[in-house]
């Protein structure tokens, strides 16, 4: 092994076990605050700041512009590079904000809930607020500081969750929610700014970001396109369907994002920044560490999604109750795609990490269309329905990138098959067999219990019987760890 690939093998096992233990803990935290919350508000509540959330996040993807991404993958930044991004993106943030302050009526008047307004507005302050951490944030990510991200985000789950609940125990109903998001913007950007070397000056120099703008616009139409496809259904909901619906469709997406999160984040601040520095360095080893990236979050991400998917309805009513009842189907449906969901993601962060923002670009526009066709196509049936199309869509696009990926990877179709569908059908093989005697337990905690200590058992039996590379390579990581720890 190379004295160059020593210290990227340690950046990446650090990674992994920071963003893997953070994400661990932040997904404990929003199950805890969760099921607080879920118990409390009521499914109005969430549909309410639900339907503000694409303007939001489109505003936020404006905000960002990509920077983060081209600041990561460029050879050399200097300080006038995270300064141009830091006083730009603060700039277009206070645009769009100003903006959609005085949009606030015109979206309430569209959606017939003139509470909207004063809420759209004090909600809006989430991403004026988070453009002073954007240029911090991309600092941390370029070198690999995933510990200090870690840090921040925890901190901000956390103080973000706290007031949530202190609001909403009080009857604040739908404002504990975006005082919640307000506190997490506030504390995020805070522990960006305290853990990153990069400190702003009072120099307006634009020029450096000409030099991104390339690949940076291509991302922001990317990043707009993706945010629309995330919140559009929540968002037309609204307007179509009560305020209820909306509210449950959006809790059952935020546990499905909440399980998708907790693999997709490892891989989003890991992938980019590892195959841009492989790259740079040896292309030949490219293949190998993208395949071993792959099936490790494919034998994770499988029996951890569809384990949510099978449980759906035993984990919903024990967790918040009987009136989330219409969100476990809706989750039971959404957390089976949100699996290859996860698995296309590690694909289009290859294509970012080798600057092919053209081409990521283009995928997720025709990705995004033929979600609004669907819509449109559907909208007259049951949701169900729409959420079996759309899981469908999911399965199918995860090919897509996959063709668009094989000839610069040299990774042919029995890799994928391998490195993902044989850990999703080792999954679905683990579920059924579960599903065949879980049925008949009535107690339903005794249930969701059985439902999911089954599926991983049967699942991590097949894979050990089948000699997986993969499990294989997990024990003995964690072997190692245990004789080193009795030393």
């Amino acid at each position: 092994m190379s004295n160059n690939e020593i210290p990227l093998k340690q950046k990446t096992i650090k990674g992994f076990l920071w963003g893997g233990m953070a994400n661990g803990v932040q997904q404990v935290l929003a199950l805890l605050f969760g099921i607080v919350l879920g118990r409390v508000l009521i499914p109005e509540d969430v549909g309410i700041v639900g339907i503000l959330t694409i303007f939001s996040a489109v505003s936020a993807a404006f905000m960002e512009s990509g920077f983060v991404s081209a600041l990561t993958i460029k050879k050399d930044v200097k300080h006038a590079d995270y300064n141009a991004v830091y006083w730009l993106c603060i700039t277009i943030g206070a645009t769009l904000y100003l903006l959609l302050f005085f949009a606030a009526p015109f979206i309430a008047d569209f959606y017939e809930i003139p509470v909207l307004a004063t809420v759209a507005r004090v909600s809006f302050l989430n991403f004026f607020i988070s453009s002073f951490g954007i240029a911090h944030s991309a600092y941390l990510n370029r070198n690999l500081l995933v510990r200090e991200r870690a840090l921040s985000t925890t901190a901000a789950v956390f103080i973000g969750g706290i007031c949530g609940i202190t609001t909403a125990l009080y009857g604040l109903g739908y404002w504990s929610l975006v005082i919640q998001n307000l506190t997490y913007c506030i504390v995020a950007s805070s522990g960006f700014f305290y853990f990153s070397s990069f400190r702003p000056t009072l120099n307006f120099n634009f020029k450096p970001i000409q030099s991104m703008l390339g690949y940076s616009s291509k991302l922001l139409i990317t990043n707009v396109v993706i945010n629309v496809n995330n919140n559009f259904l929540t968002s037309i909901l609204g307007k179509f369907f009560p305020t209820a619906t909306v509210g449950q469709f959006n809790q059952a997406n935020k546990w499905n994002l909440m399980g998708q999160t907790f693999i997709s984040s490892i891989n989003n601040s890991l992938i980019q920044p590892l195959m841009t520095q492989i790259s740079q360095k040896d292309e030949s080893r490219q293949t190998r560490v993208f395949r071993k990236l792959l099936s490790f979050i494919s034998f994770v991400t499988f029996p951890l999604m569809f384990g949510l998917s099978f449980a759906s309805n035993e984990f919903i009513i024990i967790l918040i109750g009987e009136k989330w009842l219409a969100a476990a189907d809706y989750l039971g449906v959404i957390a089976f795609g949100g699996a290859f969901a996860v698995a296309s993601n590690v694909f289009a962060n290859y294509n970012l990490s080798q600057g092919r923002s053209t081409i990521y670009m283009w995928n997720i526009i025709c990705f995004g269309l033929l979600q609004i066709a669907l819509f449109f196509l559907l909208k007259s049936h049951s949701i169900i329905y729409l959420l079996y199309a759309y899981t469908g869509l999911q399965i199918i696009w995860l090919n897509t990138w996959y063709f668009i990926c094989r000839q610069r990877l040299q990774y042919s179709y029995y890799f994928l098959f391998k490195d993902v569908y044989l850990f999703a059908a080792t999954a679905m093989l683990s579920l059924y067999i579960t599903s065949l005697w879980v049925s008949h337990i009535d107690h339903i905690y005794l249930r969701f219990i059985a439902k999911i200590a089954g599926l991983l058992g049967i699942y991590l039996f097949l894979l050990f019987i089948s000699k997986s590379d993969i499990l294989s390579e997990v024990i003995s990581f964690f072997k190692e760890k245990l004789i080193e720890r009795k030393k």
